[in-house]
């Protein structure tokens, strides 16, 4: 939307141009997470067994590539770097560094699901 807006004449500034360019460039693959994280979603709501699978494997990929976005954000290497100022890179590292750790939170919480549950019949032993 924000690309059609442009192209019809909005003004914007060359920083905020170059951040639009650069997450067109991206937007397959944050609708490939998105459909999953629905589909996921989806299947938890209703109970399917495959859905904590389908959750707990796109937040591994979301932190690997989160992880090594930020690692190439902070040693200056990133191939997707916009020429924006360095307020661009601080702003990329807290999105990909948020979006890191939400993705963390999300294996945390698949695992301790996974986790045996200890059942206890209130009799001591």
């Amino acid at each position: 939307m924000a690309k059609l807006l442009v192209g019809a004449g909005m003004p914007i500034s060359l920083d905020d141009a170059l951040l639009l360019a650069d997450l067109i460039t991206i937007l397959p693959f944050v609708v490939a997470f998105a459909v999953a994280g629905f589909v996921a979603a989806a299947g938890l709501l209703v109970g399917k067994s495959w859905s904590d699978d389908v959750a707990f494997a796109t937040a591994i990929v979301a932190v690997v590539v989160g992880a090594t976005g930020l690692i190439l954000l902070t040693i200056g290497r990133d191939p997707l770097a916009s020429t924006a100022a360095v307020r661009s890179m601080s702003d990329g590292i807290g999105i990909i560094g948020s979006f890191t750790v939400l993705y963390l939170f999300i294996i945390v919480a698949v695992a301790i699901t996974r986790l045996p549950r200890r059942i206890s019949t209130g009799v001591p032993a």
